[in-house]
C-alpha cells in the first residue's frame, strides 16, 4: 500500500498537465468544492474549450484528496486499440502494478469474453474500502468505435468506489444518453470553470502583477473569465514595460493564435465560412441563423464549439465569446462582397418579418438596399417615435446625394424623420428644394407617389408650425397630396397611415377661444384631404378636437357626441391613436358622471385595442390611460411599474411625453411624494408649450405646493392656471382634482375674505371651481367597482355608498348629497358600517375594508 502511494506521488510530481512554462497555479476553493461534490458520483464530465483550465483544475484537486488516481492523457494514437491499451494499462499501474501486468498479458478487449476477463482481473485487484479516480484527459480525440465501446463498458460496469472523469473540449463521441441512464453523472462546463473577478485579481497577485480596479474591470470584461486569456493578460502586464497600453493588443495576439491552431484548424470549410458570416450581424437568433445557412447540420456542428458559442434557450439566441468574435472579425475579409450582401439581405428580410425594423434598416443599409429601407419604413407610422426618428436620420446623414437622386422616396423618409423630431422648418426647406426635381421624374405611378408623399410631409410640417406662426394656410399642400394620390394605385394601409398625437390634440398656445376655433377649423379642412392622400389618415381628428374642447369646458353632452363620432370614424379607418384618445376623454366623462357601466364598457374597448397589431403604441397608451384612471379612483397599485419611475420613458414620440409625465406626477402626488411630483412636472415644463397641457400642469403644481403648506406658490400656480383657462372657460383641469382642489379653493376663499389677502383670483370663479370639484369628488367614487363582500361581511348598497365616501375623505353632507339621503341617515349608516367591520373609527374602517377586499 505504501509502495503504491509512493508511485502515485511520483506520478504527480513528474506530470505537468499544463505545459506553459511552469506557470503559477491559483488554488480555487470554489472549483475544489464543486469537484468534491462531483466525486460522489460514478462519472464526472468536464467539458470546456481550450484554455479553460479544466485539466489543471482536476489535476490540482486529485493531488489534494486521499484517492488513488490513474491519469490517461489521450492522443490521436489512442484510436488504435493496442495503442490505447498500452496507454490504459500504463496509467493503471499507478493504482496497482500487479493489475497492470496481468492486463498487459491480454489483448485489447473487443469481444465479450475478453471484456469479462478484464473485469475479473480488475475486481480482484481493486481494494473495496479504498476510493479510485480514473481520469481520461482529452477524450474528445477518441473516434474509434472499438475504443469507445470499451470505455462505455468500463464506465457502466465500474465499481461503487471508482469514479471516472472525462475531460474533453466538446461532447465525447460516447453514447452519453445511455450512460446517463445507467450511471448518475455530474457535468462541469466552461461557465463553472470561468474565473470570477476576485479569482482573476488573486491570480494577478500570484504573478506579482498589481493593477488598479478600473483596469481589472476592463480586463475581466475582455476575457469574460477565460483562464487562458487571463494568463496572457498577466504575462503582458508583467513582461511589457509600458504595461497597460499593450494589454489588449498582446491579449488579442495570443488568443488569436490559439483560436487558429486549436479551434479553426479542426473545422470544416463550410463551418468556418458560416462563422465568418455571423460577424456581419448583431442578432444571432437561431431562426435567423437557419435562414442564413439553411443547413441544420451546420448549426449542430457550430454548437460543438460551446466553450466559445453558447445557446440561450430562453431567448432562442447564441452568444459568442467576445475574444472569439474579435478573432472572427479579424478574418472577416475572407468573405466576398457578394457573400456579405447575401447575409445582410437575408437578415433584413427576417428582421422585417419579425418586428425588428431597426435591425432590418441597418442590414438594408449595409447591403445598399435602399428599396428595402423604404419598404421597412412603410411598416411604421407617419410620425415616428423620437428615438426611431433620430436613429434613421443619423443613418440618412451618411447617405450620399446620389442615393437621394436615384431613390426619391429616401428624401421623403428623411422629411418624415425631420417632422417627427420637430424640425419642421428644415423639413420644409429641404423638400421645397427637391420638389422641382420630383416634378421632372419619369411619368408613372412612382412619380405620383413621391409627389403625394412630399406634399403630405410639407403639409404636416406647415400645420405643426402654425402653433407658432398662427398661419393656417397649409390646405393647398394636402389638396395636392390627395390629387397626386388619386393618380397612384398604391393603397396605403396601417400603420403607415397612422399618426402620433401630442399631450393634447389642440396645438395652440394662445388662450383665446378664437385661436382654438381657428385651429380646429383648419384641421377640419385638412382631414378630408389627408384621408384621401393617406388611406384615411386623421379620420376622426376634427370631431376629437371639438370633443376635447367641450370636455374641458364641462359641456359633457356635446363632448360625448363628438367623441363617439370621432371613435366611429377613427376605428373605421384604423386611426388607432385618435380612437384611443377619444376613449380616454369618454372615460373621464364617465368618471365625472359616476357612470359605472359606461366606465366598464370603455375599459373593455381599451383592452380590445391591445389585440390590434397595427396599433404599434397600444401597450404604452393602454398603460398611460388606465394608469390615469386607476390613480383617479385610488387604485395606484394597478399602475404600470414603468409609470411609477421617473427614470423610464415610453417609446412614444416626444410630443406625447407630456401625457405620461402628467400621469407620473399624479402618481407621485397620490404617494405624497410632492417634491418628486413637482420635479416631474418641471422636467416637462420647458417642452410643454400647448395651452391645455400647461393648464393641467399648473393646476397639479398648485395642489402639490398646497400639500407642502406653501400657499404663496400654490396661489401663484393657481393664478397662472386661471389666467390661461378663464378666456376659454376651461374648468375640468381644476375639477378633476376633486377634494384636493376643493380644499385649496376653500383656503383661497378664506384668505380673501378673512385675512384680506389678494390672491388675484375672482371670487365668482373660485366658488364655481369649488362647486365643480366637490361635485366631482362626490360622483367620482359613487358605486365604483371594488364592492367585494369581504368574506362573511355583507354590506348593503347604502352602506357601501357611505363606506366609499368615507374612504375618499368626503364630509357627511357630501356623502348625503351624493347618495340622496339625509345627513342623519349617513351618521346612522356609518355606525352600522363600523359595527359590521369591527372598526373603531373612519381610518380603521377604511383599513379593514381594504384588507378584506371590500374596497
Amino acid at each position: 500500500m505504501r509502495k503504491e502511494r509512493q508511485l502515485q506521488e511520483k506520478f504527480f510530481q513528474g506530470y505537468t498537465p499544463i505545459a506553459s512554462g511552469n506557470q503559477v497555479y491559483l488554488e480555487r476553493p470554489r472549483i475544489n468544492n464543486l469537484l468534491e461534490k462531483a466525486i460522489q458520483m460514478p462519472m464526472i464530465r468536464v467539458v470546456a474549450g481550450a484554455g479553460y483550465g479544466k485539466t489543471q483544475a482536476v489535476y490540482s484537486f486529485a493531488r489534494k484528496i486521499n484517492v488513488h488516481t490513474a491519469w490517461l492523457q489521450i492522443s490521436d494514437r489512442d484510436n488504435q486499440g493496442e495503442c490505447f491499451w498500452d496507454n490504459f494499462t500504463t496509467a493503471l499501474s499507478i493504482l496497482s502494478r500487479d493489475m497492470a501486468q496481468e492486463l498487459r498479458q491480454m489483448e485489447f478487449p473487443v469481444t465479450d469474453e475478453q471484456y469479462e476477463r478484464y473485469l475479473k482481473i480488475r475486481n480482484n485487484k481493486i481494494i473495496l474500502n479504498e476510493r479510485y479516480l480514473v481520469v481520461y484527459d482529452d477524450c474528445h480525440l477518441i473516434k474509434d468505435r472499438a475504443v469507445l465501446r470499451f470505455l462505455e463498458h468500463r464506465i457502466t460496469n465500474s465499481l461503487p468506489n471508482i469514479c471516472s472523469v472525462l475531460i474533453s473540449r466538446g461532447e465525447p463521441a460516447l453514447n452519453m444518453e445511455r450512460l446517463s441512464q445507467l450511471k448518475p453523472m455530474f457535468r462541469i462546463t466552461s461557465s463553472d470553470l470561468e474565473f470570477t473577478h476576485e479569482e482573476m485579481v488573486s491570480y494577478f497577485r500570484l504573478q506579482h502583477v498589481t493593477i488598479p480596479p478600473q483596469m481589472a474591470s476592463v480586463i475581466y470584461h475582455d476575457t469574460e473569465g477565460w483562464a487562458f486569456a487571463i494568463h496572457m493578460a498577466a504575462l503582458s502586464l508583467r513582461n511589457i514595460s509600458r504595461g497597460a497600453a499593450y494589454v489588449q493588443q498582446a491579449l488579442r495576439s495570443n488568443t488569436f493564435k490559439l483560436f487558429e491552431s486549436e479551434v479553426m484548424a479542426g473545422l470544416s470549410p463550410e463551418l468556418r465560412r458560416f462563422l465568418l458570416k455571423l460577424t456581419l450581424i448583431d442578432n444571432h437568433n437561431k431562426d435567423l441563423l437557419l435562414e442564413i445557412c439553411a443547413d441544420v447540420s451546420l448549426i449542430k456542428e457550430m454548437e460543438g464549439l460551446f466553450s466559445f458559442i453558447s445557446y440561450d434557450s430562453a431567448l432562442n439566441t447564441y452568444r459568442i465569446h467576445r475574444l472569439f468574435m474579435d478573432y472572427l472579425l479579424n478574418i472577416q475579409n475572407e468573405l466576398s462582397v457578394e457573400e456579405k450582401k447575401d447575409v445582410w439581405n437575408k437578415a433584413a428580410i427576417w428582421c422585417a418579418a419579425n418586428n425588428r425594423e431597426m435591425d432590418a434598416i441597418i442590414n438594408c443599409e449595409k447591403a445598399e438596399d435602399y428599396t428595402g429601407i423604404v419598404k421597412v419604413l412603410d411598416s411604421l407610422p407617419l410620425i415616428l417615435p423620437t428615438v426611431v426618428a433620430g436613429f434613421i436620420l443619423e443613418l440618412l446623414e451618411r447617405t450620399e446625394e446620389s442615393v437621394y437622386r436615384n431613390y426619391p422616396m429616401i428624401a421623403i423618409i428623411r422629411a418624415r424623420t425631420l417632422v417627427s423630431l420637430g424640425r419642421y422648418e428644415q423639413c420644409q426647406a429641404e423638400l421645397l428644394a427637391r420638389l422641382p426635381s420630383f416634378a421632372l421624374l419619369e411619368e408613372g405611378f412612382e412619380k405620383h407617389r413621391v409627389l403625394s408623399a412630399c406634399n403630405m410631409a410639407l403639409g404636416l410640417a406647415h400645420f405643426f408650425l402654425s402653433t407658432n406662426t398662427r398661419r393656417y394656410d397649409s390646405i393647398h399642400f394636402f389638396k395636392t397630396a390627395a390629387e397626386e394620390a388619386a393618380l397612384s394605385p398604391r393603397e396605403i394601409k396601417p400603420p403607415l397611415n397612422g399618426i402620433n398625437l401630442g399631450f393634447h390634440v389642440c396645438r395652440v398656445i394662445d388662450s383665446s377661444p378664437k385661436e382654438m376655433e381657428r385651429f380646429i377649423k383648419a384641421a377640419g379642412d385638412i382631414v378630408p384631404c389627408s384621408m384621401k392622400a393617406m388611406g384615411g389618415c386623421l379620420a376622426g381628428m376634427y370631431e376629437l378636437l371639438y370633443g376635447e374642447l367641450f370636455f374641458y369646458r364641462g359641456e359633457f353632452a356635446e363632448a360625448k357626441k363628438q367623441l363617439l363620432d370621432a371613435c366611429e370614424k377613427a376605428e373605421k379607418w384604423q386611426q388607432y391613436e385618435i380612437a384611443n384618445r377619444a376613449l380616454f376623454y369618454l372615460l373621464r366623462i364617465c368618471l365625472c358622471r359616476g357612470d359605472v357601466k359606461g366606465i366598464e364598457q370603455i375599459l373593455m374597448r381599451l383592452k380590445a385595442e391591445l389585440e390590434e397589431p397595427y396599433f404599434l403604441n397600444r401597450h404604452f397608451y393602454y398603460d398611460i390611460v388606465t394608469g390615469w384612471y386607476n390613480i383617479q379612483i385610488g387604485r395606484k397599485e394597478l399602475v404600470a411599474p414603468w409609470l411609477k419611475s421617473d427614470y423610464v420613458e415610453s417609446g412614444l414620440n416626444s410630443m406625447a411625453h407630456g401625457l405620461e409625465k402628467l400621469v407620473k406626477a399624479k402618481y407621485y402626488f397620490t404617494e405624497k411624494l410632492y417634491p418628486a411630483a413637482l420635479a416631474s412636472l418641471e422636467d416637462q415644463a420647458d417642452m410643454e408649450i400647448f395651452l391645455m397641457g400647461r393648464i393641467e400642469m399648473k393646476v397639479l403644481e398648485a395642489v402639490c405646493h398646497y400639500r407642502l403648506s406653501d400657499r404663496e406658490w400654490a396661489y401663484k400656480n393657481l393664478e397662472e392656471a386661471y389666467s390661461l383657462s378663464s378666456p376659454g372657460l376651461l374648468y375640468m383641469p381644476f375639477a378633476e382634482l376633486g377634494k384636493d382642489m376643493r380644499s385649496l379653493v376653500e383656503t383661497a376663499l378664506r384668505d380673501n375674505a378673512v385675512d384680506g389677502k389678494e390672491t388675484g383670483l375672482k371670487k365668482e370663479w373660485l366658488l364655481e371651481i369649488r362647486r365643480m370639484a366637490a361635485d366631482y369628488a362626490k360622483k367620482l367614487y359613487s358605486r365604483q367597482s371594488g364592492t367585494g363582500n369581504g368574506g362573511s361581511i355583507k354590506l348593503s348598497d347604502r352602506e357601501m355608498d357611505v363606506l366609499i365616501g368615507l374612504s375618499h375623505g368626503l364630509t357627511r353632507e357630501e356623502i348625503a348629497d351624493s347618495a340622496s339621503i339625509l345627513p342623519n341617515t349617513v351618521k346612522s349608516v356609518t355606525r352600522s358600517v363600523y359595527s359590521k367591520l369591527g372598526a373603531m373609527n373612519q381610518a380603521d374602517a377604511v383599513r379593514i375594508a381594504t384588507q378584506r377586499g371590500i374596497l
